[in-house]
């Protein structure tokens, strides 16, 4: 029989070992979007798509450096879609968010953006000049209807971000 001080010291061990009750998980509300749609779409969208449609409609074959850039730009595409679904501080953006023509372009960019990232997964540059012309077609279809006449509405990409030069060490 075993001494009543070790029934103890397992029955401590066992208790411990033991999963804790699970308790009931708070419904955590995504953070807001804390700058304007318009703003995601300048300095993440714009630039991201830029990435993927200019080395797409090069004739010469696209470096490491440049697959490497392309699929940076097509994850940042992917990643957008998401933000441009959330409304942020834009006069317009509570009323984009909403519109079944927003929503329905937002969900065909992110499967043109995803397209774009098994095109650079493969290194096929004749898939990922398809999938370019796709996004701009997209691109040009939403800013007639929401951006028609001034595109940026006054944000700039240019000189405010730099222009890329394809180096990846640092300057």
């Amino acid at each position: 029989m075993l001494p009543r001080s070790l029934l103890l010291s397992v029955a401590v061990l066992a208790a411990g070992c033991q999963p804790a009750p699970v308790a009931q998980q708070e419904m955590v509300e995504p953070l807001s979007l804390a700058v304007p749609i318009n703003a995601v779409m300048v300095a993440l969208v714009d630039f991201a798509a830029d990435g993927v449609w200019r080395p797409a409609a090069s004739d010469m074959g696209l470096s490491d450096e440049q697959w490497l850039l392309a699929e940076q730009d097509a994850t940042n595409l992917i990643a957008s879609t998401t933000l441009i679904t959330t409304p942020g501080t834009g006069a317009n953006d509570a009323q984009w968010v909403k519109d079944p023509d927003w929503r329905r372009w937002a969900t065909e960019m992110r499967t043109v953006s995803l397209e774009a990232k098994a095109a650079v997964d493969s290194r096929d540059q004749e898939r990922l000049g398809l999938v370019g012309d796709r996004l701009v077609e997209l691109c040009q279809a939403c800013h007639q209807k929401f951006k028609p006449g001034l595109p940026s509405m006054g944000i700039t990409r240019f000189p405010i971000y730099p222009k890329r030069d394809g180096t990846l060490t640092p300057p």
